[in-house]
């Protein structure tokens, strides 16, 4: 085993939501994202220059940490959410979402007027649902209008659905990534071990190969746990960890208190003031950290 393998003896946890950081990290990466663009639209041939990333970072509604929104050579939009846990609201986040980037588009585009009498061009909405979970086989297409108002709906958002894991392309990779970690931390619990065999089973089988070697430490990171998700803060119902907070305010450790902060604004949707309300940051402290998390 290579040698600095010491981190799975670290006392931290894998992060149970840590799978989907990884969607967010390895499609947001734009290689990657216009691969899972061209997985879902081979006719389209798209490469990394075909591709505009519009997911939104801050919405008014409560909004899901993991969505993915692409834009494809100007004309087709694809949002995709991963989930785990199989549930049929998926249609109605995907919906709001979807809503609210073309809101956002066209705020942006101000040639596209909607009250004026000239019809506006619009890309093309194309949304998926990428399930990770193992429980049973799951449908290829769902139906807003089916699943909430009835087939006769005015209304509809039809959703494509990937759920089989393979190694044909990045979608299909990712699942098989899930699945097996879930099988390691059924054998080694939420440890580090978990991630290592997970890292190393992908590797051997080509799965997602590529990006798990050139980013094996930013994939260890993100699924070890700053914070325990088990225990949640009621105030906020976000998960963090408590033992180690006092000295983690110390001298030397702002770093890690900055990408705590950073965690749960990328995966839990907070905003920097509310993560640093669920961290319990000192007034002292926050216009510093906020400085530090300014781009």
């Amino acid at each position: 085993m290579e040698k600095d393998a010491d981190w799975m003896d670290a006392p931290g946890k894998a992060r149970r939501k840590g799978k989907d950081s990884v969607f967010l990290d390895l499609f947001g990466i734009p290689r990657y994202g216009a691969q899972m663009a061209d997985a879902l639209h081979p006719e389209l041939a798209v490469t990394e220059e075909d591709i505009e990333y519009v997911s939104l970072h801050s919405v008014l509604m409560v909004k899901p940490y993991n969505d993915m929104g692409i834009l494809v050579k100007g004309r087709l939009l694809v949002c995709t959410e991963a989930q785990s846990t199989w549930s049929l609201n998926v249609l109605v986040r995907l919906f709001l979402y979807l809503a609210e980037t073309y809101h956002r588009y066209i705020q942006r585009h101000k040639e596209l007027n909607i009250y004026g009498t000239k019809k506006i061009s619009l890309p093309v909405p194309s949304c998926t649902v990428i399930y990770t979970g193992e429980d049973k086989q799951r449908p290829d297409f769902l139906s807003l209008a089916e699943e909430f108002f009835g087939k006769d709906s005015p209304l509809d958002l039809r959703v494509n659905v990937i759920w089989q894991p393979g190694r044909e392309n990045i979608i299909r990779q990712y699942i098989r990534f899930c699945h097996v970690f879930n099988q390691q931390v059924r054998l080694h619990g939420l440890t580090g071990l978990a991630i290592e065999e997970t890292i190393r089973i992908c590797q051997s089988e080509d799965v997602l190969a590529d990006y798990l070697g050139e980013r094996k430490k930013e994939v260890r990171n993100i699924m070890m746990t700053l914070f325990d998700q088990e225990e949640v803060t009621k105030r906020y119902g976000y998960e963090m960890k408590e033992e180690g907070r006092a000295e983690g305010r110390a001298e030397g450790r702002a770093e890690r208190d900055v990408l705590s902060i950073r965690n749960l604004m990328e995966t839990m949707g907070l905003t920097m003031e509310k993560a640093m309300d669920a961290l319990k940051i000192p007034m002292q402290d926050r216009e510093r950290y906020a400085a530090a998390l300014r781009p």
